[in-house]
Parts: structure tokens; sequence; C-alpha cells
């Protein structure tokens, strides 16, 4: 099927140009890189057109200069998902210039910036790869498979293929994600298949395919993951097969192929994803293992049990532990040195490049469109001018050791992720006996620290509550715990996530008090005012290293 703005000798056209830019950056590549371990980077492909106006090819490169530094083996550039109109020429999907941005500020803008690349070879999706290739980074074309952002009738940017294929829609047990298409439909997994192997013909330079599992997680109707399971890896198997026949074809190397999925194996299946069933068939060069946000905790160990062939397991790493607030250079550190720690052979970094959609709220020179993360500690955010210095550590293990690190557990809690929702650890006021019981992972060697710190909350409490701290099993000194109270808690002209009114204790610690590995922290209450009612939570635990 040919759309509107594209016949079929544009399409043939811009395939050609296409092949022209394989070409441009090199010839296709004699042997594959490998995305066995190190930092592999995500980048959702939407951030770059929508960040500013009238931008060029010069403006994309210094945007992948920004972040294509030395640490970085690999870049997973988002290309689309089936819900999304196209940024490239298809007969499959919906393009772009089909779709009227409607008088919309962002949307116009977007328009007009991947037109400024209609002249590149490729076009705007073509360029973006060859500039990555050029900067010496393994390239993958990442595929969101089930996209939640645009799945309502109404919504302009919503595909042709969704509107005519609603009734197969997840449906409300999902919430938001209900628009989300069922993958146990033949027609959703043929479109999806159709999508890929299109795009891989028009760019057959790129070094492989992701398939983002991550965007949504959610393939079946709910209770049908386990049995539909086979459904997807099936769909895995063909599009092997179809990159395997290509790079025959074109006398290449194999295109590499990875997916991200959710944080543990129960969750995975439970969305219909066989991890077991792919190493066995090692479907996959590798698997990064995840939540939408940071999480400090992951026991990856469990996926190096399970994937007794050795698929390799990447940490997915997100840029903030709840919604508006990210990560700077020390939380990164943290969430990579944990990682390492429970067993992760690589870091799959996502949504870094939102930090410039943060950057672009600061007004700067309109002369210019600048490509560099500031402070934003004055907004309340991090200072993110020195984020970078954190994609040539995280890749690492060893260059991570011995540098300042601030862990965070318990910062997020349940925004409706149906396959995965923290627990804020929480007991009734008036329960008798009961404790704050809050377990948190560290692998540091913490022997040479100079300090070591230990900060959490407790809400919904009075000035004048009082607790006994312990850390794995021994109880901390009452003169060694710094308390601050928020008697008016916090909002949202603050913060993101409202707290009621809280204490907020602060605890210098010794190397011995930190266990590597699993630690538990207990808060007993010792005296509560009696007349308060409700849950108290244990939250927003951070431990702070310093050398």
């Amino acid at each position: 099927m040919t759309h509107q703005g594209l016949d079929r000798r544009t399409f043939l056209h811009a395939t050609a140009l296409s092949a022209v830019g394989a070409l441009a950056g090199g010839a296709l590549p004699a042997e594959r890189r490998p995305v066995r371990s190190g930092l592999t980077l995500n980048d959702d492909g939407n951030v770059f057109i929508y960040m500013n106006d009238d931008l060029h090819a010069a403006d994309l490169r210094r945007y992948f200069e920004s972040y294509c530094r030395p640490g970085v083996n690999a870049v997973a550039f988002c290309v689309g998902d089936m819900s999304w109109p196209t940024l490239y020429p298809t007969k499959v999907g919906v393009h772009y210039s089909a779709v009227s941005p409607g008088g919309d500020l962002k949307r116009v803008r977007a328009h007009r910036n991947v037109d400024n690349f209609s002249s590149e070879p490729g076009g705007f999706i073509g360029t973006a790869l060859r500039i990555l290739r050029e900067l010496g980074k393994t390239t993958l074309a990442s595929f969101r498979m089930n996209d939640a952002h645009f799945t309502t009738p109404d919504n302009p940017d919503v595909s042709e293929f969704w509107k005519q294929h609603a009734q197969h829609a997840l449906g409300p047990a999902y919430g938001y994600y209900g628009g989300c298409l069922d993958y146990a439909s033949d027609v959703v997994r043929d479109h999806f298949y159709r999508r890929v192997v299109e795009f891989m013909e028009l760019f057959p330079d790129v070094d492989g395919l992701e398939l983002d599992a991550m965007r949504s997680p959610y393939f079946f109707a709910p209770d049908k993951g386990k049995e539909h399971a086979p459904l997807f890896t099936e769909l895995v198997r063909t599009i092997k097969a179809a990159l395997a026949e290509q790079a025959k074809r074109l006398n290449r190397a194999d295109y590499l192929l990875t997916v991200n999925v959710p944080l543990t194996p129960e969750l995975c299946l439970e969305s219909g994803l066989d991890a077991a069933a792919w190493d066995a068939e090692r479907l996959f060069d590798c698997i990064s293992v995840g939540t939408y946000q940071v999480y400090m905790n992951a026991a990856i160990e469990r996926w190096q049990t399970l994937l007794v062939n050795g698929t390799p397991v990447f940490a997915y790493v997100n840029c903030s532990p709840q919604t508006g607030r990210y990560l700077g250079l020390e939380e990164y550190r943290a969430a990579a040195a944990n990682a390492y720690g429970a067993g992760a052979d690589g870091v799959y970094l996502f949504n870094y490049p939102c930090l410039f959609e943060l950057a672009m709220q600061v007004a700067s020179n309109a002369k210019e469109v600048p490509m560099t993360l500031p402070d934003l500690r004055h907004y309340g955010q991090l200072d993110f001018s020195t984020v970078a210095q954190a994609l040539d550590e995280i890749g690492n293990p060893d260059a991570l050791k011995g540098k300042d690190k601030h862990y965070l557990f318990g910062f997020s809690g349940d925004t409706g992720y149906r396959h995965f929702a923290p627990t804020i650890p929480a007991i009734e006021r008036g329960a008798e006996g009961a404790t704050l019981k809050a377990d948190f992972r560290c692998y540091e060697d913490l022997s040479a620290a100079r300090a070591i710190t230990l900060r959490f909350k407790v809400d919904n409490v009075t000035r004048t509550d009082a607790f006994t701290i312990a850390l794995n099993g021994g109880a901390i000194d009452a003169g060694a715990i710094s308390l601050r109270f928020a008697g008016s808690g916090r909002d949202t002209r603050m913060h993101t996530v409202t707290l009621a009114p809280f204490l907020e204790f602060e605890i210098a610690l010794r190397a011995d008090h930190i266990a590597r590995g699993e630690n538990s922290l207990v808060v007993a209450p010792a005296k509560l005012n009696s007349e308060i009612a409700g849950k108290m939570n244990l939250t927003e635990i951070e431990l702070d290293v310093r050398y």
C-alpha cells in the first residue's frame, strides 16, 4: 500500500538513496560488532526533532557527539513503532507527510525538521544511522513493539493500522496501556514483522535490530502470556530468519538481534516473553532487563541462572527514579555498580537523551541551538553539566571503583505499571509490634570510603514520634542519628512525588555497617501519638558514598 505524499517512484528513489547512504558511511561491515558487554545507550529517535526549530544534519551530528563518548559501545536508535507514522519511506506503514501536524507548534516543528533531511541520503533516519556509524558506534535500529503513547482514536499521530485494528487493543485491564495491540492476533504479528523487514531492507548497513518489548511490555490478554508465549517466540524466529537471509544475500556478517524485557523471569513470562526458550535457541545476542523507572535492587543473578546457554544480560537503567526527577553522575554510577555486583554483563541506558528535553526549558541564545547539558540545580534537578562523564564509566565496572556514588531505593511508588509495582514499606500507626522493613543492595568495597551516609524518610508522622533503627540486625545508637522534620510534608510545588508530614533520618555509618550484597533496614516505632491514624511509609532511602 502506498500512502498520500509517497508514490511508488518516490519510495523506490528513497530506497536507492538509502543504499547510497550505506556506502557513504563506508562499506557494509565485514564483521559484526558484538554487544555482549559494556554500555548500550538508547535514543528514542524523537528528542532531537522536537528539541528546537530548523535543525539540520550538522545539528544532528553535534547532538550525537554529545553522548557518543568513548565509553559508549552501542547506540539503539528508535526508528518507530507500528502505532506511529514513519520517518522513512514506507509501503507497510504511514509516512509522516500523510499526517497533518494540525497547527500544533511542536508537531509542525518536528515535521519541518524531518523535511530538512529530505536531500540527505536516506533522509533523517539514514543520516542518523550513518553519523552514528561514523562516530564509531555499533548501531541498532530499535523498534518499539507496542508503544502506548498515541494509542487513542482521537490522537492525530496514531497510525492508520492502529485505527483499522483498534478492536485488537488489550483494553481497560491494562489502564493507560490498554491501547496496546494484542499479539495473539495474526494480523498484528504479521504487520510488525513486515514493518521490521521493510526497514532492514531500506537500511541494510545498520549493525542490527533491537526489539524493544519494554515499550510496552503488554502483548496478550491478562493471564494469557504464558499460553501465548510460543506465538511471540515464533515471531522472533521469523524475524531472525529474515535477517539471516538478508545478511547472506548481501554477503555480510549476521545482523545483531537484541531485546528489552521486564525485570524478572516471572514478569517476563507473564508478558508472553519466554526468555528461557530464546536462550535455548540462541535467538538473541543479548537481553536487557529492567523497569520503566530506575531500580537499583535488581536480582540480575536470577537471569544468569535461567539463561543456561550464556545469553548476555544487561541491566536496563532508566533516566529517573520517579516522574520528573532525573539521575546525575553519582546516581548513574550507583545504578551501574549494583548491576555489575549482581552479575550484569553490561548496562543498557534508556532515555538518557531526555535530559535534553530539560535543557531546552532553559532560555539560551536564540541564534544558537545548544547541545550541552546545563547545571539545573537552580530548578530542583541536578547538575547535568557533569553527567556525560558517566558514559565513560558505567560500561566498565573497574572504572566505577573508588568513585563517589549515590544509591537510591524506594523512590518509585506504584505508578500503574501492571507488571512491576514496587512495594513501599508501610504499617498502620496503631498496629502493635509492626515495623517498617526495607531491603537494599550495595556491592561497594567501602573500606576506602571517607564518608558513608544513610538517609531515609518516614511520613505521616509528628515531630515527637520516636523510632529505633536497626541495620543488618545491629541497633543504631540514637546519638548517631540526625533528625529533620517537614511539618507540611511535600506537595507538587516542591516535587512531583508528594509526602505527608515526614521525619528525615540521617546516619553516619562505618564500612562494617554495610554488607556486600543484601542489606536490611528496620525502623520500629518506639513512641507514637495515639490520636493520629493512617499508614506510615518508609521511603526515599539513600546511601551516599564518598571517597
